[in-house]
């Protein structure tokens, strides 16, 4: 039960671990604390079954994110397993008043059972329905302007099926630095790169809105890639360094039968979000790296182990002596991930 609820809380906390800041703010009832702090307290009275300390902390983060459709949609979950099924139907329908829009799990999410039969909650389930489906249409026209660079072997054959890299950029970069990174171990497997690019503005670069922002684009990658090139589907390869490295964690969850391989770079990881199902067949390997002084080391650490827990093949590479980039002798690092997650 409470599994779901605390994972969806995640999502929110990701965006301090790839690039926003925190705020320092005041709840009601307390000291300054920060967002993560409340929302860490949050996490830990719903999983001890906490609901009025869950209530309190939950209305504090209403007023240090009054925008915020996910703290609201937790508020209802807290309210409903409190045994307050009408408070939580007005905190549904202020989540679906700020955009909430995630149906499949308002539909799916056992916290909200006592909430269904209430009057008045066919009309939330049809606004975040509607809220979904505007979201979904807005994501494909933005994905449409993302710019995917795509660099094929030299004297590439068009018409022969190939592997194909795609690779996630960080937070704040640009899919115009990496061919220097990938595009010479990409060859040396006969493999076309692309790169897809972000669509938020940071700085002089670019990041990934969201989970469903990058697979639209991941969507568009490919498909760009298709109509130029014969792909071998059983040889796709998924990468990412930092924020990209979380996004080719997520994807490779959610699309478990379209990779051969994904090789995770310097990613955060969050097990509440990222954990891995049981492997089943047709799961892609995976390839860890990261640098021994990096700051999401031990998060790299941490995956390796639950993944291979869970029963997939996996390779954690911690290279020495390197913070949060590349490796200095990338060409050597990438080649031997492609040829483990390739079996070549």
């Amino acid at each position: 039960m409470k599994a779901v609820r605390i994972r969806f809380l995640a999502l929110v906390a990701i965006a301090c671990s790839v690039g926003f800041a925190a705020t320092a703010v005041s709840v009601a009832a307390g000291q300054p604390v920060t967002v993560q702090a409340a929302q860490s307290a949050f996490n830990d009275a719903y999983r001890q079954e906490d609901w009025p300390r869950a209530i309190e902390v939950g209305l504090g983060l209403v007023q240090m994110l009054p925008d915020s459709d996910t703290i609201k949609y937790n508020l209802a979950c807290a309210y409903a397993l409190s045994g307050d099924p009408d408070s939580a139907l007005h905190w549904l329908g202020r989540a679906a008043a700020s955009g909430f829009t995630r149906l499949a799990l308002l539909d799916s999410d056992s916290d909200l059972d006592s909430v269904r039969d209430r009057p008045g909650y066919s009309s939330v389930r049809t606004a975040v329905a509607e809220n979904e489906g505007r979201r979904n249409r807005e994501i494909v026209k933005r994905a449409s302007k993302s710019p995917i660079l795509i660099v094929a072997p030299p004297d590439h054959d068009r018409r022969r099926p190939s592997p194909l890299v795609i690779a996630f950029h960080g937070y704040g970069d640009r899919a115009a630095n990496y061919p220097r990174f990938w595009s010479g171990p990409a060859a040396d497997f006969g493999a076309i790169l692309a790169v897809p690019q972000g669509l938020q503005p940071v700085g002089n670069g670019f990041g990934w809105g969201s989970v469903d922002e990058a697979d639209a684009v991941f969507q568009r990658a490919l498909a760009e890639v298709g109509r130029q090139y014969e792909v071998d589907p059983d040889r796709v390869v998924l990468t990412g360094f930092s924020q990209g490295g979380f996004i080719a964690l997520a994807l490779g969850l959610r699309y478990p039968d379209r990779f051969s391989g994904v090789i995770p770079m310097a990613g955060p990881y969050i097990p509440e979000v990222d954990a891995p199902p049981p492997v089943r067949a047709g799961s892609p390997n995976y390839y860890f790296i990261v640098g021994s002084r990096d700051r999401v080391v031990s998060d790299m650490r941490r995956a390796a182990r639950d993944y291979e827990s869970a029963g997939y093949d996996v390779k954690l590479r911690v290279v020495p002596s390197t913070g949060h980039n590349f490796p200095e002798n990338s060409d050597r690092e990438l080649e031997a991930a492609l040829k483990w997650v390739l079996q070549e």
